[in-house]
């Protein structure tokens, strides 16, 4: 028959028999909970699980297993399945020993398309509880002709889940529990695990917790025993350490994908993705941001005439200079070279000179004598009144440009 493996579930650890990998059947103290005499809280539903299979194979077994156990013991089963699935699980059941036919005739095997049954139970959107109760109420008091205990396996949700419609899975999920504290069957989903990417941990997590058993995907090694089973948890631990160091690697190069790694302020990309966001805002709510472009005059010689390294120390202490000189509200940019930027978020033209004077007199503090050497010529434009975002752009270093030729003509140095 096939080795005795242990499986991880939710509320405790259950035995299962493999080769065909079989479900294990509901808990006897189930059954006995829609008699007279039941507690009102109390489910009357026997299993609510829910498998994350990697191969095709695999569900076609898990399924075949859960349904040919209730079919052996003349129950029911409803299959609830694209068709493709109905046909795999049918010749997988056939191969289990199970005329399928007869079980067809005497109304103790139902097969329905997921689709078609999913699209009946939808309003607005969103799984309908009266729907619901309705159409799949009425599939299990067919199945349950004559005492018979039923086994439902459905596909709904993941058909959802594959539409990236997060809720509407979850509700459906919920509407399979509230019908199972008012009927007694069981029941069991399956997710395709490929379906599941790194942002979807908490959602993950949130429909195993509505299931009573949790079963993993093939790849899964079971434990044996305890000793095993602390292994397995340390394991996890030191994969949950390991998958932390790469999250904070990641945001380490996510931000320096974002920022100058000379000065510290944005670079060209992120500027220009924040200048894009504030000429459409500005454009949708009538409220004018202003860009301004900045540009060290003198600083080509100074870079040459005495190296790189003081034309670093002088783009550092600008950008110092900047951030003085800004609002909290702004953004600043090294552009490239020895050309900066600043998004001056919701302002007048007043506000955009005053900042430039700010800028001026931060430079002839006593931050460094290699930049008191230097100009600054500024320019700046209106996202209001440009027709797009580059425009804004080209208007602030063009006003920027005449600015720093007005300043030669009159023979200061630049």
């Amino acid at each position: 028959m096939g080795s005795f493996t242990t499986v991880l579930t939710t509320r405790r650890v259950i035995d299962i028999v493999q080769d065909p990998p079989r479900i294990p059947d509901p808990t006897q103290a189930g059954r006995d909970k829609c008699g007279p005499g039941a507690a009102p809280d109390d489910p009357c539903g026997e299993e609510h699980l829910v498998e994350f299979y990697e191969s095709e194979p695999f569900l076609h077994a898990t399924v075949a297993g859960f349904v040919v156990s209730a079919l052996r013991e003349h129950d029911a089963a409803i299959v609830v399945a694209s068709a493709e699935h109905r046909e795999a699980f049918a010749l997988a059941i056939r191969a289990g020993g199970i005329d399928l036919d007869a079980a067809v005739e005497e109304g103790r095997y139902l097969a329905l398309d997921a689709a078609e049954t999913l699209a009946k139970l939808m309003v607005g959107g969103a799984p309908d509880p009266t729907r619901f109760a309705e159409v799949l109420g009425s599939a299990m008091d067919f199945a349950a002709d004559n005492g018979r205990e039923v086994r439902v396996y459905g596909e709904m949700v993941a058909l959802l889940w594959a539409d990236g419609d997060v809720s509407s899975t979850i509700a459906l999920e919920k509407l399979w529990n509230d019908l199972a504290a008012v009927r007694r069957f069981s029941l069991l989903c399956a997710y395709p695990m490929h379906g599941f990417d790194e942002d979807a941990g908490a959602v993950f997590k949130q429909i195993c917790a509505l299931h009573s058993t949790v079963i993993p995907a093939e790849s899964y090694t079971p434990f044996i025993d305890a000793d095993e089973q602390q292994r397995l948890i340390a394991e996890l631990q030191q994969k949950r350490i390991e998958l932390d160091r790469l999250r904070q690697k990641y945001d380490r190069l996510l931000e320096s994908s974002c920022v100058d790694s000379l000065t510290g302020l944005a670079n060209r990309g992120t500027f220009d993705l924040h200048l894009e966001r504030e000429w459409g805002l500005a454009h949708r709510e009538g409220i004018d941001s202003f860009v301004v472009f900045a540009d060290l005059d003198g600083f080509k010689e100074l870079n040459d005439s005495r190296g790189h390294a003081v034309g670093d120390d002088a783009l550092c202490e600008f950008a110092k200079s900047l951030r003085i000189a800004a609002r909290g509200t702004d953004i600043q940019a090294r552009i490239g070279g020895d050309e900066f930027g600043a998004l001056m978020i919701r302002c007048d033209e007043r506000a955009v000179h005053a900042f430039a004077s700010r800028l001026r007199e931060a430079m002839t503090a006593p931050i460094s004598a290699v930049l008191g050497s230097l100009r600054v010529s500024i320019g700046h434009a209106s996202l209001l009144r440009a027709t797009s975002a580059a425009k804004a752009l080209e208007a602030a270093d063009l006003a920027m440009l005449g600015e720093k030729r007005s300043t030669r003509r009159r023979g200061a140095p630049g």
